[in-house]
């Protein structure tokens, strides 16, 4: 069974993972901006710190012989698969509203934008 620590752990990385490919995704999108530039500069700066972040939490987990061994769709959910010193040690299942929805709440954390 996996610590309170370490499944906090996995938690931030799924969606520290999943901010990023939005981030990288929705940035081609800004073409049009008149201030692109500066909106690039934004997107540069968030996706470097959060690689930075995805870092530290795989060395952390890593420091625990846990690793995320990857995520399969299954219908509206996508499972994850938590391996625990070369064993797969649990899956976990996340509704693809709840991944979305905690995307959101990162980006406006990230936007300075919680709590209003």
């Amino acid at each position: 069974m996996i610590n309170r620590e370490v499944v906090g752990l996995t938690h931030k990385q799924i969606i520290t993972d999943l901010t990023i490919r939005t981030l990288e995704r929705d940035r081609k999108y800004i073409g049009d901006f008149k201030m692109q530039r500066a909106f690039d500069m934004w997107f540069d700066n968030q996706i470097m710190m959060l690689h930075s972040d995805l870092k530290n939490i795989k060395a952390e987990l890593g420091k625990n012989g846990v690793k995320l061994q990857g995520s399969k769709p299954d219908g509206d959910f996508t499972v994850y698969t938590i391996v625990e010193k070369g064993m797969v040690s649990e899956e976990k299942r996340y509704s693809n509203i709840a991944l979305r929805n905690h995307c959101e709440v990162e980006i406006k954390r990230l936007l300075g934008l919680e709590g209003k």
